[in-house]
């Protein structure tokens, strides 16, 4: 018996079994006006799931479905910057900027609908943060003082998801190349790790694949992602690996108009395999 059946824009035509048709290209998305804090700063992180996507602003985590529209926020400690989504939870990377705890680091884990279920203190403030095949990998800063300064080496550190203990001792990774501060973002392809820094040096890459033992294995150029970007649910690339990056939007302030405040943030969109990048739209 042949069945045809279309399910939020991917084609499944099953036979013996079921084949993902090729998706149409993705066109940007822009969060409703006044959504994020205007006060707050540029946008931290970004992850996807099938119902919503969520970004982080430092000080507020929010949640948005895919029309942009903003379901809920709720306040988180600052830093909170890179985040992913695994097994129907948020997990944010937190950098410690107030407090008794200032200069360590935290994994939050929330449910889908940002309620706070665990987390894990840390001795060491992190960055980037994602989940492949049900191992944490987590960006912990640099191995250099201070950190905005260019510099080679970064830390990372692999966790269980579940417990949020340690799998093994933090590892220097050397890519080869300067960057700022630590890793900004990671999310994965399903095969390697990606990590996007902000650039130390001209030629830069945008962002590296590296091997699930910290072994550089491809320097991506050519799409800047620092500030969020992660794999989109299969219901909406199919066979494609389509992959979001979140972007930071800014209107003049109607007290100082040559100042600029946050206004929202849009999404756009790229492939990206085998360390190519082909920018959609």
């Amino acid at each position: 018996m042949r069945k045809i059946a279309i399910v939020a824009g991917v084609l499944c035509v099953a036979l013996s079994g079921c084949v993902n048709v090729m998706v149409p290209d993705p066109v940007p998305i822009e969060t409703e006006k006044g959504a994020l804090d205007p006060a707050g700063s540029h946008v931290q992180g970004f992850c996807a799931s099938d119902d919503a996507f969520y970004v982080t602003q430092m000080k507020t985590l929010y949640k948005f479905d895919w029309s942009g529209r903003l379901l809920r926020k709720v306040p988180v400690v600052c830093h909170t910057g890179d985040i992913c989504f695994w097994d129907g939870c948020v997990y944010t990377s937190v950098s410690v900027y107030e407090g008794e705890d200032k200069g360590k680091g935290v994994i939050q884990v929330f449910d889908a609908d940002l309620n706070l279920v665990r987390e894990a203190k840390l001795e060491k403030s992190t960055d980037g943060i994602t989940i492949l095949d049900g191992v944490l990998y987590l960006g912990m800063g640099s191995n250099h003082v201070p950190s905005k300064e260019a510099h080679r080496e970064n830390f990372f550190r692999r966790y269980d998801p579940k417990t949020l203990q340690p799998l093994g001792p933090r590892q220097i990774v050397d890519f080869g190349y300067m960057t700022h501060y630590g890793a900004q973002d990671i999310c994965h392809d399903g095969k390697n790790v990606l990590v996007s820094f902000y650039r130390g040096e001209k030629d830069a890459p945008a962002f590296v694949a590296f091997d699930r033992d910290f072994k550089p294995v491809k320097l991506v150029r050519g799409f800047e992602a620092s500030n969020g970007f992660d794999l989109l649910p299969r219901r909406m690339r199919g066979d494609r690996p389509i992959y979001a990056r979140v972007q930071t939007l800014t209107e003049p302030d109607p007290a100082k108009p040559k100042k600029k405040v946050v206004s929202g943030c849009r999404l756009t969109f790229f492939e990206y395999a085998d360390g190519a990048v082909k920018k959609i739209k």
